[in-house]
């Protein structure tokens, strides 16, 4: 009898990510729905779901997460890798009695936003040191190794309460971050750098970003959105509260 091969193709592969540490979630309690109906997602390892042999039809789909606010997923393939349709899928904690003390909400709603964005200060666990612009390749200090998580960091001007977003392409062990543009501003030495947490916005104008908070110190976050496609900063202080809202500007 002659050998049976089946073949399977991985037609979506979803990667729940914890919004505040960028890492995978492993929690088993997720459910998946599309159209009202329950969706089949294959667990497999580091918060990986995939969907197998199925049709590559654009649609949404609801994730939910033990511990996480509900979040909706838009699959465009056209966006996707056809070969490996990957999606990212921020996941943000929700507040309860148990870490209300090791979350810091910024919440609430501004007319014209389209995005937000924030970096923690005290929490950047390293610095910048130089730049190659020919090669698009930041070099960090990072005296104590720790692992550079993700694709999104912010170089920080302290000074100035603002970040300037980068992404990497490439992590060259935990010393070199190579880039996919080049950097628009000049930094000094020991500029931190810390991972970019990702909000979300909805057409209503309200937004809900979450950070883990800092327990130093320095209890400022800086917010970066952008309202009627002008980019904004704010630096928030949460010494003395657990949620915050943007200010609202005229300019």
């Amino acid at each position: 009898m002659a050998p049976i091969t089946i073949v399977h193709r991985m037609d979506l592969c979803l990667e729940l990510l914890d919004a505040t540490t960028g890492v995978g979630i492993t929690d088993s309690r997720v459910t998946f729905y599309s159209d009202g109906k329950l969706f089949p997602m294959v667990k497999r390892t580091f918060g990986c779901y995939i969907l197998i042999n199925s049709p590559r039809l654009n649609r949404q789909i609801l994730v939910n997460v033990h511990g996480y606010e509900p979040t909706t997923v838009d699959v465009n393939y056209e966006e996707l890798d056809e070969v490996r349709p990957i999606k990212q899928v921020l996941m943000i904690p929700k507040v309860t009695d148990s870490n209300f003390t090791s979350l810091w909400s910024i919440e609430g709603e501004l007319p014209g936003i389209t995005d937000i964005s924030a970096v923690v200060p005290s929490t950047a666990s390293f610095s910048y040191h130089s730049y190659d612009r020919a090669r698009k390749m930041v070099t960090v200090l990072n005296p104590h190794r720790f692992e550079l998580i993700g694709k999104d960091y912010g170089l920080i001007h302290t000074d100035k309460g603002s970040f300037e977003a980068v992404e990497a392409k490439e992590l060259k062990v935990e010393t070199r971050l190579m880039l996919n543009d080049l950097l628009e501003e000049e930094f000094e030495v020991s500029n931190p750098i810390a991972r970019i947490v990702f909000g979300r916005v909805d057409e209503n104008g309200k937004y809900l970003l979450r950070v883990k908070a800092s327990s130093g110190e320095d209890k400022t976050v800086i917010l970066c959105y952008h309202v009627d496609g002008k980019r904004r900063y704010q630096v928030l202080d949460f010494t003395n509260a657990r949620k915050l809202q943007l200010e609202r500007r005229d300019e």
